[in-house]
């Protein structure tokens, strides 16, 4: 299971903050982008229940990350329109 994690973080930590996630374990893709969030991250777990603690316990008190919006990726195979 993976999800995007968009994460906005204060401008005077924006560097040091993305260092930090980019060192996380589940991070298996990382990358600052434009907009609303300054970075996003893609991380991959075994549950749902893990990801929510990825996302709480590791990065949501990275010094800096002010906000965090999971989006949970569907896969090719488990999506199947009828």
């Amino acid at each position: 299971m993976k999800a995007i994690v968009l994460i906005k973080l204060s401008s005077l930590e924006t560097r040091a903050a993305f260092r930090r996630l980019r060192c996380l374990k589940p991070v298996i893709e990382s990358c600052m982008v434009y907009g609303r969030y300054d970075a996003m991250a893609v991380i991959e777990a075994n549950s749902l229940e893990e990801i929510r603690k990825i996302i709480f316990l590791e990065i949501q008190p990275i010094p800096g990350v002010i906000e965090t919006m999971p989006c949970l990726m569907v896969e090719e195979d488990e999506f199947n329109p009828a």
